[in-house]
């Protein structure tokens, strides 16, 4: 797959005519658009459609355009958190049926063109667009203008073809979007929210320094600090997860309590964010216990913020400092305060048998 990178200062520089427009970064492409945050199956069917329209038209290349930053978290003041960070974006797409991704900074200049200066001058003129594909909800331009009416007129003026992809839906109807998936984050569904995704909706993080105190009630646990701060976190409350850990960290004794072994890494990135290699670091899989709140029982009053701690299961491994994944399956139930420290250690013990059903993980 290849990375086509614009940044704000160059798309700037070319739409003020202090550049001039380089020759055609791509030849006669499929195009699908959009943010895909989340990557979700909507998201999936368009670039399937995306590739699918290069065969039927004959075309050289099937091409996504997207955003290294979502829009609204320029233009608005209300920010959505965001489902899948830039980098975590660029780890999935290595799998997309696409010959290249288009990741453009979305700037002020971008955002004043109009939908026929955005088409015709960056996609058709400087990406050699020949079809788009967009979905049933698209909105381009500084009015929003180019939806799929409008964008399939300007294609018979422009010649490009146009195809919209419906909406994609779960089975009970449900129609599968980015905001959908957040809203079921915000309830703590995490189960409905990776079935929108087509897999778990994860975060990657850093093993902090804690207090210790959950070592204390026999379950050890490792502050997770996020790797990007803009990436939404579920709501508070206790989950059944699954834990990638790097393999230079499992021994021996650890190795009876894997759930499986993986490969899989967050791609390093240059300064400007772009990928220096593939990722391939060997990863061994665990259950865990989650909790994302302020653990009131053990701290008085509770944290001043909300936080991620882990305990995972059949592990004893040393990981500060280390990074590591983490996958909702299932939310167990709401953090609460307990009466004494013992009921919290028995709530534990019941909550580590719901993990260990729900993610299938014996005792070691």
């Amino acid at each position: 797959m290849r990375l086509i990178r614009l940044s704000s200062r160059y798309i700037t520089r070319i739409l003020e005519g202090l550049e001039s427009w380089p020759a055609p970064a791509l030849t006669d492409c499929s195009l699908a658009l959009g943010s895909f945050d989340g990557l979700h199956l909507g998201h999936r069917a368009l670039i399937a459609a995306a590739a699918e329209a290069r065969h039927a038209a004959g075309l050289s290349h099937s091409c996504l355009f997207t955003f290294r930053d979502h829009p609204r978290r320029v233009l608005d003041a209300d920010r959505p958190q965001l489902l899948t960070s830039w980098r975590e974006k660029l780890s999935l797409l290595r799998e997309a049926p696409v010959d290249a991704v288009v990741a453009a900074d979305f700037c002020p200049a971008l955002a004043r063109l109009t939908y026929q200066e955005f088409v015709g001058r960056f996609l058709v003129g400087f990406l050699g667009m020949r079809h788009m594909v967009g979905g049933h909800d698209v909105h381009l331009g500084s009015d929003r203008g180019g939806n799929a009416g409008t964008l399939a007129a300007l294609g018979r003026e422009l010649g490009y073809g146009f195809t919209v992809v419906e909406a994609v839906s779960l089975p009970d109807g449900s129609v599968i979007s980015s905001s959908a998936i957040r809203a079921l984050l915000r309830s703590g569904d995490v189960a409905r929210a990776g079935a929108m995704l087509g897999r778990p909706y994860s975060l990657w993080g850093e093993v902090g320094y804690g207090s210790g105190k959950g070592a204390g009630l026999g379950y050890p646990t490792a502050n997770i600090d996020p790797l990007d701060s803009a990436k939404m976190l579920p709501a508070p409350g206790v989950y059944a997860v699954r834990v990638h850990l790097p393999a230079d960290v499992i021994t021996a004794e650890d190795r009876p309590g894997l759930l499986e072994s993986a490969r899989g890494e967050l791609p390093e990135v240059d300064r400007w964010g772009d990928p220096l290699g593939a990722p391939g670091t060997a990863r061994g899989v665990y259950a865990g216990m989650l909790n994302h709140g302020r653990a009131p029982t053990v701290h008085e009053g509770g944290l001043p913020a909300p936080r991620l701690e882990v305990h995972i299961l059949d592990f004893s491994g040393y990981i500060r400092e280390r990074s590591l994944k983490i996958e909702w399956i299932a939310r167990l139930r709401d953090e609460r305060t307990f009466a004494t420290v013992d009921a919290l250690r028995e709530q534990l013990r019941i909550d580590e048998q719901a993990v260990r059903k729900a993610l299938r993980a014996p005792r070691a």
